[in-house]
């Protein structure tokens, strides 16, 4: 892999040993997430045989998550980012070890996963927002496209081997030893992440004069900066209508089953697709740290990905969507990276936690509520018609968004000095 042609670029593991080991924790951190995944439903299901309890948890811990992103980025940006990481990790590991605990108990509560699941989506949560607040100040502006592509590289990678890594481990020992694995897990990341230097959050008088992201005192508040800083409002607009469109998925097994003879394989193959995707874009994203005009290229494949999406549901042959489906995953993967890279470059040092924390709070609410109505769609006419229905819809969105989203489209992959952050 090269810093300088087609293939990701590897500069900031290379080059930062502070980076390398927030890379490292966090991609095991999504290893254990992924455990947790697996576990909790299963064990949830064994114990109650309730599907209704299994959804519950899921629910209670991803509203959790949300408020957690939320609260940690405010914290980020007013308190040691360092000792709060540390903080919300050891918090997290102990609700891995009373997963296990109580999973070995000869009556294990199903209130007790219930609570640990919630305390772990909120406290997980603030360190997954105080680590986003801390990586811009890791490694130069420059390099933060491939920061983007290492993110989303771990986390696709993380989502198809770690949940089958789990139900591996449940297979062969106990649902404990999927929370043991994950607990001693989360205390490597303790370990890796304690060798970092100080990290204070910053200050007005620590962002350098002619910062591109500097606001003024007056636009402190986070809603304000993103209203008035266009280039920030696109990008969380974009995010939002990216995020709805993961909704397609919910509507796979009804695809299969009209187009496949409800075959789980060709489930299985649909699910992969977007993954495989979405990995092939990120090993060879070198190309997008040399954009110009990224917010250009972003606001494309936002309706490119959607266009690719709709094109599925026209699909007779399973390879014919496979490919589709594999196509729209790396057209997804490139709106993330340059998503994330113009976020870390365009907000300033003292605003990085709160607003990365909304980022992602963003991205899970995008994620439901496209589920809900993407679901919504497909009760109301053929999968494969609400298919192609719900992503031109969505085309038609961004096609919008690329032509009012102007300073969006003009922006420039690092502002000069003298470009204005706040355009009122």
């Amino acid at each position: 892999m090269t810093d300088s042609g087609v293939f990701l670029d590897v500069r900031p593991l290379r080059e930062s040993a502070a980076f390398r080991r927030v890379f490292i924790a966090r991609t095991i951190s999504i290893f254990g997430i992924g455990l947790l995944m697996v576990g909790v439903p299963i064990q949830m299901y064994a114990l109650t045989g309730s599907s209704f309890l299994v959804g519950l948890v899921a629910a209670v811990e991803g509203a959790a998550s949300m408020g957690g992103m939320l609260i940690g980025g405010t914290l980020a940006d007013r308190y040691d980012r360092k000792k709060l990481i540390l903080f919300a990790r050891t918090v997290s590991g102990l609700t891995f070890v009373g997963l296990a605990v109580n999973a070995m108990l000869a009556d294990p509560s199903w209130v007790a996963i219930l609570v640990l699941s919630l305390l772990n989506g909120l406290i997980g949560s603030i360190s997954i927002a105080a680590l986003f607040a801390v990586v811009p100040t890791l490694v130069p502006k420059e390099q933060l496209v491939g920061v983007g592509a290492l993110n989303v590289l771990s986390a696709r990678a993380g989502a198809v081997v770690s949940p089958a890594l789990g139900g591996v481990v449940i297979a062969a020992f106990s649902v404990s030893w999927n929370y043991w694995v994950a607990a001693i897990g989360t205390a490597i990341t303790i370990a890796l992440l304690a060798g970092l230097p100080p990290l204070p959050a910053p200050t007005h008088a620590e962002t350098a004069p002619g910062d591109p992201g500097q606001a003024p005192a007056e636009q402190d508040s986070v809603p304000a900066f993103i209203l008035g800083h266009r280039v920030i409002g696109g990008v969380m607009i974009a995010g939002v209508v990216a995020m709805l469109g993961s909704g397609l998925l919910v509507l796979v097994p009804g695809f299969v089953d009209e187009r496949f003879g409800n075959d789980s394989r060709a489930a299985g193959v649909l699910y992969a697709a977007t993954a495989v995707g979405a990995v092939v874009a990120t090993v060879t994203s070198g190309w997008l740290g040399r954009l110009t005009r990224p917010g250009l290229v972003l606001l494309l494949a936002l309706a490119a990905g959607f266009a690719a999406q709709a094109v599925v549901g026209f699909a007779g042959a399973l390879i014919v969507a496979a490919l589709l489906l594999v196509v729209a995953g790396a057209i997804t993967s490139v709106q993330e990276v340059l998503r994330y890279s113009l976020i870390q470059t365009h907000t300033p040092g003292h605003m990085l936690g709160r607003v990365n924390g909304l980022w992602a709070a963003q991205e899970v609410a995008g994620v439901s509520v496209g589920a809900l109505v993407a679901g919504a769609v497909g009760g109301l006419v053929a999968p494969s018609t609400a298919i192609v229905a719900y992503s031109a819809a969505l085309c038609g969105v961004a096609l919008v968004l690329l032509v009012v989203l102007g300073t969006l489209r003009r922006a420039v992959a690092t502002p000069a000095a003298d470009e204005p952050s706040v355009v009122v």
